[in-house]
């Protein structure tokens, strides 16, 4: 067992005992941050040389799925942390790059969010997010959503547009900067204890060592830099929502074995239906597995990304069935919000908006094959 998937393991037991009052609440839980940064899984994939735990993508992807399966909102919290941390640690090995900021993530504990959810015009690339030159840096203002983890993130990932080159900005901003604030939108469906709330930059000034990477405003999805981050994004999401799956098989069992079910069926077609969950948990977890050694193995930045992109598709929908015919499985019980499975309903529906999603995924996934066949 890696050393960040046995930390996963270790944590697991804490983040379960809390995950139904922080789902209910729809709090945001500190604790289970604080926690993590003890136990050494905030610096998990940040190489060993540099204070981490030198996890590799497969290693963080095993140990998401823990996660997951124990607080949903948790590792979908945390994997926008990590893998930011991953693609950092990825590039550092390469050039070098990225060790001044690895090496917070391990000494100090910071916490890296990220946003790029945003009002956009259908079919472009662009953000509204305005970069304006100011002397030796910048002044950025606009509007993101859907940014987890807002209440505990030191350090935000923001895209915005040169205002004089067009070009896509990726920049570092300190969320303690005048000018950034939160607006506490987030009261959904599922993955309540994500606080995914709305950033708001109003003239937030930054300088140009903030400046990550320039993208082209026609399509950053094929550079490669940005194509290394949503590698470690996609992957790590999979993991996610494949430990729900886990979570939902488990309870099936758990209330089949207490004879907990309200519908009228024959023990045969109960066999029948157990046999359609283990088929579809066999092949999500194999997708993800598969998937995500592919990824790891693929040198190539931006076919690495496709084939994320693709098991992220592939896996997440799998693991929905997995839910869907575990509460066939249990029946009316799992409709009551004291049950376990209910949350676990809700929060499987968030895996269909990680972006790119379908069909946006599909078609990037033929734009790709067509390219390389031409």
């Amino acid at each position: 067992m890696s050393e960040m998937l046995d930390v996963a393991a270790k944590a697991s037991i804490d983040l379960e005992s809390r995950a139904a009052e922080v789902d209910l609440a729809g709090r945001f839980p500190k604790e289970n941050y604080e926690l993590l940064r003890d136990l050494g899984y905030l610096r998990g994939p940040v190489p060993a040389e540099l204070g981490g735990l030198n996890a590799t993508l497969l290693e963080a992807v095993a140990a998401q799925r823990v996660l997951g399966a124990a607080c949903a909102s948790t590792a979908l919290s945390v994997n926008m942390h990590l893998f930011q941390v991953g693609a950092a640690a990825e590039g550092w090995r390469a050039s070098g790059a990225n060790e001044p900021a690895l090496r917070r993530v391990a000494d100090e504990g910071i916490v890296l969010g990220s946003t790029g959810a945003e009002a956009i015009v259908a079919g472009e690339w662009d953000t509204p997010t305005i970069a304006t030159p100011d002397g030796d840096g910048y002044r950025i203002s606009g509007r993101k959503y859907f940014c987890s983890q807002a209440d505990v993130m030191d350090v935000v990932r923001v895209n915005a547009k040169d205002a004089e080159s067009g070009e896509i900005l990726v920049m570092a901003v300190p969320t303690s900067a005048a000018g950034i604030s939160i607006d506490p939108t987030w009261d959904t469906m599922g993955m309540r204890a994500t606080a995914s709330h709305d950033i708001i930059l109003d003239d937030v000034v930054v300088p140009a060592t903030a400046v990550s990477a320039r993208l082209p405003a026609a399509g950053p999805a094929w550079d490669p830099q940005f194509a290394r981050a949503i590698r470690w994004f996609l992957s790590l999401v999979s993991g996610v929502y494949m430990g729900i799956a886990d979570r939902a098989r488990i309870q099936a069992y758990t209330a089949l074995g207490k004879g907990n079910n309200t519908t009228f069926r024959s023990l045969a077609l109960t066999e029948e239906l157990v046999g359609r969950m283990e088929s579809a948990h066999l092949r999500a977890s194999a997708l993800l597995e598969s998937g995500s050694r592919r990824v790891a193995d693929e040198a190539d930045m931006v076919a690495g990304m496709i084939a994320a992109i693709t098991t992220k598709e592939e896996s997440t929908t799998a693991s929905a069935e997995v839910v869907d015919l575990a509460v066939t499985l249990v029946g009316g019980r799992s409709y009551f919000r004291k049950s376990v499975l209910e949350r676990l309903v809700r929060d499987m529906h968030a895996a269909r908006f990680h972006p790119p999603s379908a069909p946006v995924s599909h078609q990037m996934i033929g734009i790709h094959r067509l390219r390389a066949t031409n």
